[in-house]
């Protein structure tokens, strides 16, 4: 028995040595090539496009009222424009934030709105109101951010500053 589990054993660390050479990218000397790495990768960054916003969003109002235990909260209107090319929801395409004092607030639980429009998609062209809840943490003005959620350069597309006192 033990020599059976040597000999499997044994067979195992072969055949997983053999899989990983057979991983291996052949060499790692790029390919000699006529013309120098530099100047192609300049003349893609020149035949790029500008790239447009998919998304377009204006932040329209903010109100007070109160979440489900009583404590202070604000309902921020936002309208949001599908600009891509597929049907895409507010909640996927837009990060929206609130800060008060420099700290991001924290989502609330109110009646006063439709949560539900924020998952529903929205064709390419069109545009639609949608709402969110944000817990206050004092009467400071509060300002709203918002950008595309996934993005690599972080740029705001809208940005709006509300008195609450």
């Amino acid at each position: 028995m033990k020599k059976r589990f040597a000999m499997m054993a044994a067979a195992c660390a072969v055949a997983g040595c053999l899989g990983m050479f057979g991983c291996s990218s052949g060499g790692s000397e790029p390919e000699a090539t006529d013309q120098p790495e530099e100047p192609q990768q300049a003349s893609k960054a020149e035949e790029a496009p500008a790239e447009e916003a998919k998304y377009a969003v204006t932040i329209d109002d903010c109100t007070t009222t109160t979440d489900y235990s009583g404590k202070s909260a604000i309902v921020v209107t936002y309208t949001f424009e599908n600009a891509s090319d597929e049907a895409q929801s507010f909640m996927v395409a837009i990060s929206a934030k609130c800060f008060q004092n420099g700290v991001q607030l924290d989502t609330a639980i109110v009646d006063d709105i439709d949560a539900q429009s924020t998952m529903n998609d929205v064709k390419p062209g069109a545009s639609t109101t949608v709402q969110q809840a944000y817990l206050l943490d004092d009467q400071s003005d509060v300002t709203v951010e918002c950008s595309e959620l996934i993005s690599f350069d972080n740029e705001i597309l809208a940005e709006k500053t509300f008195s609450v006192a």
